[in-house]
């Protein structure tokens, strides 16, 4: 399915990692039954993944990365998706978080952290279930700390966890972030879902670590004594980093799923009949055809939401001007909005696919189950969304904490 019209707004550099994530798809769909079957990726995926280069997308040139456009990143991670829902679920949340990390870091702690021979990737998790700390000389001291879902966290080198409780991110209107080496997390083995199953996004905790001062961050801290219109370079995009972080690490695998949910209905429908019919080629009936339709507009109107959300955001990013409050829960809204427009075009597609896509080995099978968890993910739940817009339309105050952080500082 084409990109729409994302592929000449990417640079040479940008085409290409995008071609090396083509050329995986085909690699990625023959490993599905390992992945899920393991509960983890296998190491010679991640290297075949690291080899290409779609681990260092959002990572700092200047730390040997690539520092792809958000647009690019959305296409790019979207084509890994096609291969492998686990796949491009962690490939999504390492780059978005390295992404993150990368404008919420001073920049010496980046410097400690990415200046290194290993290949770095972050995890993350920012709703701890539990997080019992305390502030001592230097820094924090984690007395206990229990954090899930962490997805990545198997093949990741550092957590970036948030430390505070939902009343006190309440009160706050924003997180504190802390930089963890994976060697003082221990990962509890508890991801036996029914999708993104190799994604090992298992639970994080922590128990008696000490984290010094400069590896901890509040967000609702970074850069607001300074105007956005203030702000140079890559520095522009810290205010927005929250609602960044929801087009990074939630929509892109999403898309990727349906969109590859669509191409294999396509590709298998014209050799497939329709049991008790006359019919022996789906590709020739008529209902059948109206669905593939409808199915591939909701792709591809997810795909202009999100185009949407990354040109607003960058709009506002480069001029300077401040959000209105309607237009960064739009924002928020677009992304939750696509999310469900996949959804609904991937159930549409299953409902028409007979008896035998209930198969584990059938692939639309795996994308169902897949796209059904990542649906389901905070960043893009369709009801907190629309219940986000329609308060604001309705002069009501956000109940979403993205905005409530983004309304208290460069919200006009």
């Amino acid at each position: 399915m084409a990109n729409l019209s994302a592929d000449h707004q990417l640079t040479a550099v940008e085409r290409q990692l995008l071609q090396n994530a083509a050329e995986l798809v085909p690699y990625l769909q023959n490993y599905a039954t390992k992945i899920d079957e393991d509960r983890h990726i296998p190491d010679e995926v991640i290297q075949r993944v690291s080899e290409a280069g779609l681990f260092k997308l959002g990572t700092l040139k200047k730390y040997g990365g690539h520092e792809v456009s958000i647009r690019a990143m959305v296409e790019i991670i979207s084509e890994v998706a096609k291969g492998n829902g686990s796949v491009g679920w962690v490939v999504q949340i390492i780059n978005g978080n390295n992404y993150t990390a990368s404008l919420s870091l001073p920049s010496e702690v980046l410097d400690s952290v990415f200046n290194q021979d290993e290949e770095v990737r972050f995890c993350s998790v920012l709703g701890p279930r539990k997080a019992v700390m305390n502030k001592v000389e230097g820094g924090y001291f984690v007395e206990e700390g229990f954090w899930g879902f962490g997805s990545g966290s198997k093949h990741a080198t550092h957590a970036l966890l948030n430390l505070l409780d939902a009343e006190s991110m309440q009160e706050s209107k924003g997180f504190m972030l802390a930089v963890v080496p994976m060697s003082e997390v221990t990962i509890v083995d508890d991801w036996y879902t029914m999708s993104l199953k190799g994604s090992a996004s298992n639970s994080l905790k922590m128990k008696n670590v000490f984290i010094p001062e400069q590896f901890v961050v509040r967000q609702d801290m970074i850069d607001m004594d300074s105007s956005p219109v203030e702000l140079k370079g890559l520095d522009r995009y810290k205010p927005y980093v929250n609602v960044i972080s929801a087009i990074t690490t939630g929509i892109s695998a999403i898309l990727g799923l349906a969109r590859g949910a669509v191409e294999y209905f396509v590709e298998k429908a014209p050799h497939k009949g329709i049991t008790m019919t006359i019919h022996t080629s789906q590709a020739n009936v008529g209902h059948i055809q109206y669905k593939v339709g409808l199915a591939a507009m909701k792709v591809e109107s997810a795909h202009l939401h999100i185009s949407r959300t990354i040109d607003n955001l960058e709009y506002h990013v480069q001029s300077g001007e401040k959000f209105t409050l309607k237009e960064f829960a739009q924002l928020q809204t677009d992304i939750a909005y696509a999310a469900m427009l996949c959804w609904e075009a991937v159930d549409m597609l299953m409902a028409e696919s007979g008896g035998s896509v209930i198969a584990d080995s059938n692939r639309l099978s795996g994308i169902f189950r897949d796209i059904r968890g990542g649906a389901n993910h905070a960043l893009t739940t369709a009801s907190t969304g629309l219940e986000l817009y329609g308060r604001v339309l309705m002069g009501l105050p956000p109940q979403h904490m993205i905005t409530l952080g983004a309304a208290a500082h460069f919200v006009k």
